[in-house]
């Protein structure tokens, strides 16, 4: 809750810094919603902004340009009384940001990664790994170097067997380990 001001009232802000949750969940319920105002407008642009980000075009300068300033034609900047100049995308621009071939792919297991250099993209939390201990019992951690601690390996020693293994879980040392994507 957001203090009022003057002679404002109070309001209530909701920040998501998760793409993932803007593109795949935030975005499409708020396309069941008909805008009867500017936001409508606004609400297409940041639609558009969201999925650049999350196809990974924003890595490309070129691609990065365009996404901020189709970003200072929103909100503010497209009222009748900002009075500065606004320069609006072009229709190929907007085009070009839209239909630009994307740079990173999403793994089954919440990961993602480079497409041309098919490295993981260090990220926000996109999976947990869970472990079946050799007692069966199942746990849940947030972080690699936690597994590796569980477990008594070195993380980059994991981190391997997990690249390369196609089975659901990697077995090591009795114990048995696996990615789960958190949002995908």
């Amino acid at each position: 809750m957001l203090k009022a001001r003057n002679n404002s009232k109070a309001s209530v802000s909701l920040t998501i810094k998760n793409i993932r949750i803007l593109n795949n969940y935030f975005i499409p319920f708020l396309e069941e919603m008909v805008f009867l105002s500017k936001k409508g407008l606004d609400f297409n642009d940041f639609k558009i902004i969201c999925k650049a980000i999350y196809n990974g075009v924003h890595r490309i300068d070129d691609m990065k340009s365009l996404i901020l300033k189709l970003s200072y034609t929103m909100n503010n900047f497209r009222l009748s009384t900002h009075t500065k100049p606004v320069e609006n995308l072009s229709k190929d621009e907007k085009e070009k940001l839209i239909l630009t071939t994307p740079t990173v792919e999403y793994l089954s297991d919440g990961r993602q990664i480079d497409i041309v250099t098919k490295k993981v993209i260090p990220q926000q939390a996109s999976c947990v790994y869970e472990i079946c201990k050799p007692s069966g019992e199942l746990i849940i951690v947030n972080t690699l170097v936690e597994v590796a601690s569980v477990i008594g390996i070195d993380p980059d020693t994991l981190s391997r067997h997990l690249e390369v293994s196609k089975r659901q879980f990697v077995e090591l040392k009795n114990y048995k380990v696996r990615r789960i994507p958190v949002f995908s």
